[in-house]
């Protein structure tokens, strides 16, 4: 007979109710769980399954759960004798004695290869079903065996009354085993590949950083920076209409690592399927339905993987930071590239499950579960969060984008654990993969509440410069890098990142001199003390503390104007700032406010250090005369900056830092690649991302 045949509603029902969900398991299938392992035991009990059995427990009778199907009756609606249920229980066949010695003398004869103990291990819990609530069988492996006085010559068909120790049909027992081989082959291969999208990102970067360590020629490693990581992958890029929706352009280099990301997924996604060869099918109809079904889970499988991926690239305590030399402007551009893969894996994995449901006429059923109301939750929420994070509404309404990206993102992953637990609960360990996104978020968060407790709760004190730009002080604390800006009494949801401009404060009404500022520039000072220095002509008093400049844009930060002081919480210092003395000549280029991030390069370099600014305003350049007049500088107000005369004029071995407006960083980007393919040069470009 077909296989297709004999496989029954009620082999069907158990197979469905096995895969959605059974006792808990830890890790992934196939790195700390076991689908169905041993394969010949499992297809022993399968063959077995199906059959009516004579049960005296009353829950082998019950139509509870069964859709009113009367379980006294056979399928095709014939009376079957008294005591033989068409739907046996757990408990039924926890006491049959047919139904134990008939898998007993199948797995004796099957598993030849399986150890005696494993064997033992896997009867006590899946003999009579997988559910934690089934009871123990009656008699143990070895029991069951020994009760068996000669070899069984009836062999018990799919479908008929299991009452006696019978042989399994063998064309039933080779079709299952080879459905539940290939179905645990493909689910093995979908964490495998999971698991490989999550580790190319994490060791990628940290392989391309240690490569800075080999004994490469350095003008080599200069050539090589200038033609592949320097360089934008398109320069016209930010002046077109794909930047207000794409972003910023990348790199050559990191779209190299971008497009090798998009690549590998698509590649994993196309590959590693199987069919079951007989036209015997464990979970679907057919075949082109089975292979959909699992090209749906390995959609679900590798979105969560860049779950994770794109949740550690966000983190401001990404531990890739520490272990690369890659700025975290870098990983937030592929926290963007790898959320719209996961993403769109995400919205596939749904779209193709809806057209097999509906192939399988399971939606009816399905839609009113609560898995599938959360996938639902899930699904809707990562079509918006991508529309909704675009550029031009992340720079013009960023509080509404802040908003809108956290509560969408705690739906999304919400959604994605009530829609694996309510379908799964904890059987195949797919959760373990969110367990990964809450770990390294809950690892970053604790490390930004750890940073903020640390400071303490402060006073910032706020000067405003002109209508663009003010000043905030905020004294008794000392660091180099940038700051997250918390204020308590104003949206203390939002928070900005900040460059400190300087650890030290002049008091009102204090006179600086260039003695002191040339001193001053790059001391280190005890944040609890003030320190008094003195001239040849007078005493001048300093305050330890933070300074930051900033420039006042439409939305949340342009209300400080109307503000004097706020008590603030400041989360930091961040960032540190890369040994450059190797090199004979800096440049430092900035634009705005941008010049405070480079004023800490200035401060600490021991050869020629040269800042050119540009500035919009005259009064800001006139507030920062006491950071920067000791400087070898020169300032343009309201005009742009000669900078490819500037970059070409430097003969010697150079290092360039900017800081500033895109269009300067693209320019200054653009002219030193070119010339770092002639002459070693280093580029660094500091600049904050949402």
């Amino acid at each position: 007979m077909h296989p297709s045949l004999v496989s029954v509603l009620p082999l069907a029902a158990l197979v469905s109710a096995g895969r959605d969900t059974g006792r808990p398991g830890h890790g992934l299938i196939g790195y700390g769980i076991e689908m169905y392992i041993p394969v010949c035991a499992y297809a022993c009990q399968h063959s077995f399954s199906s059959n009516l059995m004579v049960c005296t427990d009353e829950a082998s009778f019950s139509d509870s759960g069964m859709g009113g199907m009367d379980m006294s009756s056979s399928q095709d609606g014939t009376t079957l004798p008294q005591n033989v249920s068409a739907m046996p229980s757990s408990t039924c066949h926890a006491e049959s004695e047919p139904f134990l010695t008939s898998v007993a003398w199948c797995i004796h004869m099957k598993c030849n290869d399986t150890l005696v103990w494993k064997i033992e291990k896997w009867w006590q819990s899946y003999v009579v079903g997988n559910q934690p609530t089934d009871p123990p069988p009656g008699l143990s492996y070895g029991a069951a065996l020994a009760s068996v006085t000669s070899p069984p010559n009836v062999t018990c068909m799919s479908g008929q009354i299991l009452n006696e120790m019978s042989l399994a049909d063998e064309t039933l027992y080779t079709a299952l085993y080879i459905s539940i081989d290939v179905n645990q082959d493909v689910e093995i291969q979908h964490e495998r590949f999971g698991l490989v999208v999550l580790l190319s990102g994490v060791v990628i970067p940290v392989g391309f950083s240690l490569l800075r360590f080999l004994p490469f020629p350095k003008r080599w490693s200069s050539a090589l920076n200038g033609r592949f990581i320097y360089p934008s992958l398109l320069r016209p890029w930010r002046d077109s209409p794909i930047s207000t929706v794409v972003g910023d352009p990348p790199t050559r280099g990191q779209a190299l690592f971008i497009g090798y990301l998009i690549l590998l997924n698509i590649f994993l996604s196309a590959f590693k399927y199987g069919v079951h060869p007989g036209g015997f099918h464990y979970w679907w109809n057919d075949g082109p339905d089975e292979i959909m079904g699992d090209l749906a889970n390995r959609f679900g499988v590798l979105s969560f993987a860049n779950f994770a991926l794109l949740v550690l690239y966000s983190s401001r305590n990404n531990v890739l930071l520490w272990l690369t030399n890659w700025q975290h402007s870098t990983f937030v551009l592929l926290h963007r590239w790898v959320a719209r893969i996961a993403v769109l894996e995400a919205i596939l994995h749904s779209v193709v499950f809806l057209r097999d449901w509906i192939q399988e006429d399971r939606l009816t059923d399905d839609q009113v579960l609560p898995y599938w109301w959360w996938g639902c939750i899930a699904t809707i929420a990562a079509c918006l969060i991508l529309p909704l994070s675009i550029p031009i509404l992340r720079q013009r309404i960023y509080e509404l984008f802040l908003a809108t990206h956290v509560v969408l993102s705690i739906l999304i992953f919400l959604g994605s654990w009530y829609h694996i637990i309510f379908r799964y609960e904890h059987q195949w360990g797919y959760e373990t993969w969110l367990y990964v996104v809450f770990a390294v978020w809950g690892f970053d968060r604790l490390l930004r509440l750890l940073r903020m407790l640390r400071n303490g709760v402060r006073t910032a004190k706020i000067t405003i410069i002109d209508d663009d730009y003010i000043r905030i002080d905020v004294k008794g604390i000392v660091g180099s890098g940038h700051v997250y800006l918390y204020f308590l009494n104003w949206r203390v949801w939002e928070n900005h990142p900040f460059s400190i401009a300087s650890s030290v404060i002049q008091r009102s009404g204090a006179r600086y001199s260039q003695e002191v500022d040339s001193i001053t520039g790059g001391i280190d000072v005890d944040p609890e003390k003030p320190t008094r220095m003195a001239t040849s002509s007078f005493d001048q008093a300093i305050e330890t503390g933070m300074v930051f400049y900033l420039r006042l844009l439409d939305g949340g930060t342009k209300a400080l104007r109307n503000k004097s002081q706020l008590p603030v919480l400041i989360e930091g210092p961040y960032g540190n700032h890369e040994d450059l003395s190797e090199y004979p000549t800096l440049l430092c280029i900035a634009g705005g406010v941008g010049v405070t991030a480079v004023l800490p390069y200035m401060r600490t370099h021991p050869g020629n250090a040269y800042l050119y600014w540009s500035s919009r305003t005259q009064a800001l350049v006139d507030s920062m005369k006491p950071l920067t007049h000791n400087f070898h500088m020169e300032v343009v107000v309201g005009q742009r900056l000669d900078l490819r005369s500037i970059i070409e004029s430097q003969l010697d071995n150079f290092a360039v830092v900017v800081s500033g407006p895109p269009g300067m960083m693209d320019e200054t980007r653009e002219i030193v690649s070119r010339i770092a393919q002639k002459k070693r040069v280093k580029f660094i470009a500091e600049s904050f991302t949402y």
